[in-house]
């Protein structure tokens, strides 16, 4: 389901990067969605938002970094952004038991958030600062 593409390529390395792992991080859901050998997927679940919530804070700060460096006019929408992404995740670590419970459920919920938030995300909302960084690289 989530899978590199071209087009999600920018052409400026740390970034893409960056958006590979988190890329690999939601394939690594989509997995867990597909995977019928146990019943249990709690701590499987609260690891990858875990690691989720800790790489998407490292790339939203280097992301920012960089675009605040060349006065990107679009920053604070940008920002906005990028903070309630790690709101909603955070919402999930505060609803631990909710995990536990609906295990399955809340799987397939965040694949769809990450899925959807990432592409949407990539190709529109970060594809908009690219022309500038890579102006300012030249």
């Amino acid at each position: 389901m989530l899978a590199w593409k071209k087009e999600f390529e920018f052409g400026i390395d740390v970034i893409d990067n960056q958006h590979k792992k988190l890329i690999e991080i939601g394939s690594g859901l989509f997995e867990l969605v597909n995977d019928d050998t146990k019943d249990d997927y709690y701590d499987e679940i609260v690891a990858m938002l875990r690691e989720l919530e800790d790489y998407t804070v490292t790339h939203f700060k280097d992301e920012e970094a960089l675009f605040d460096a060349v006065d990107y006019m679009g920053s604070m929408a940008h920002k906005f952004e990028h903070k309630l992404f790690v709101k909603k995740l955070e919402g999930y670590m505060t609803d631990l038991e909710g995990i536990d419970s609906n295990q399955k459920e809340t799987l397939l919920e965040l694949l769809n958030f990450v899925a959807d938030w990432l592409v949407l995300h990539i190709v529109k909302t970060d594809r908009e600062y690219v022309p500038l960084l890579l102006a300012t690289q030249n």
